[in-house]
């Protein structure tokens, strides 16, 4: 697993907070404003710059790894995102729909990039405390070069760890352009002013490099994932119960830095992003899962811990987690209810057969002098079995 964490940040979109017009440049006002990081380290750093090297002579002729390079060619950037799918990395992500910020006040375009400083300095210090940061020279007025001078001035001794920004050229860093890359592949998928009807392939190919991803506010009104006809296989109101749950669990722990905590919040926030914007009726398999926290806490973690420590946990805390022996999901429908059941009862009432006969053995070869079960504290096991 990854240690000595490098994130490799780029970032899309503009500052501009008028939507009902074009710049005196011709450029549309970004709906959103995105950035990402690509996180690695440094013992797989010469083999990912290979597989880069190759890539930007395939599609860019040698030139920089540039998303408005590809444009709408969503053949040839659905290509690309395949070819990185070969890198060692994950990918971290912060997605702010600028429409919602007018209605907190932010009408400037100076306090569009202080709120937004703030914020990814809180999402990437929260989820590595000891990561270092990498971007590209920022220009005198760019969100870089704030958001460089924000971690420095309040937050690098304490929140960072003394892990510092280091600085090279876009042109020279084929790590920062692929952020760029990504960056802009995922404005296809959620900016109004780009977005393409090949957003949910894009998404479906990025959703495997995936560690984190971030939307303020907190949930979209809409979902990305295509949803099927209300029926058997999804229940609308249902499935809005299991997304208010989920984000509420997440808006209560977020701040939590509790290991468990952690881990309970990366599963959870897998799941929700899986439910809304790829497939709300795909179960996720308990490998895929535990690679998905074991990626954020930096080594793996076993099926014990996973099911005892953050799964379970998830259900106490009131989080309606569907299961069956194809993996996890947030429940969608009536079946995922009883897939719930179904499962849980071919553990228990197994497990329950086998105290029954054990408890029974036992009452025989003492003449019922001892019970086993007498004690208060299972007196609903007697119940059930009695």
């Amino acid at each position: 697993m990854m240690q000595n964490r490098i994130a490799y940040l780029s970032e899309w979109g503009n500052n501009s907070l008028d939507f009902s017009k074009k710049s005196p440049t011709g450029q549309l006002a970004s709906t959103h404003f995105i950035v990402t990081a690509i996180v690695t380290g440094n013992e797989g750093l010469a083999q990912a710059l290979s597989i880069l090297e190759a890539v930007q002579k395939r599609y860019f002729n040698r030139n920089n790894i540039d998303s408005d390079v590809i444009g709408n060619d969503h053949v040839k950037r659905r290509e690309i995102l395949e070819d990185l799918h070969e890198v060692d990395f994950k990918i971290f992500a912060l997605i702010v729909d600028k429409r919602q910020l007018i209605g907190q006040g932010l009408r400037f375009k100076g306090s569009l990039f202080k709120f937004m400083h703030g914020l990814a300095d809180r999402e990437l210090s929260g989820l590595f405390p000891d990561l270092e940061l990498v971007t590209n020279q920022p220009g005198d007025e760019s969100f870089m070069k704030g958001l460089i001078s924000y971690v420095q001035q309040n937050h690098i001794s304490n929140l960072f760890n003394e892990s510092t920004f280091g600085f090279t050229k876009v042109q020279n860093n084929l790590l920062v352009q692929t952020a760029g890359f990504i960056a802009g592949s995922l404005a296809r998928c959620y900016d109004e002013t780009v977005i393409t009807d090949q957003r949910t392939e894009f998404i479906d190919i990025l959703k495997r490099k995936l560690l984190t991803i971030k939307f303020w506010p907190d949930a979209f009104e809409q979902n990305l994932a295509n949803l099927p006809e209300p029926g058997p296989h999804y229940d609308p109101l249902l499935a809005e119960l299991s997304v208010k749950l989920a984000n509420g669990f997440l808006s209560r722990k977020s701040s939590d830095r509790a290991q468990q905590s952690i881990d309970q919040v990366s599963c959870l926030g897998y799941l929700l992003f899986h439910f809304r914007h790829i497939n709300p009726t795909r179960y996720i398999t308990s490998f895929e899962l535990m690679e998905h926290v074991g990626a954020r806490r930096g080594k793996n973690v076993s099926l014990h811990y996973f099911q005892t420590k953050v799964i379970a946990p998830l259900r106490d805390a009131g989080v309606l987690v569907a299961s069956s022996s194809r993996g996890y999901k947030l429940p969608a429908s009536q079946q995922d209810l009883y897939d719930f059941v179904s499962h849980s009862n071919t553990i228990i009432e197994p497990m329950l057969s086998r105290v029954k006969k054990f408890r029974d053995q036992i009452v025989v070869a003492t003449d019922g002098r001892l019970d086993i079960l007498a004690a208060d504290e299972y007196k609903l096991i007697r119940k059930v079995v009695d």
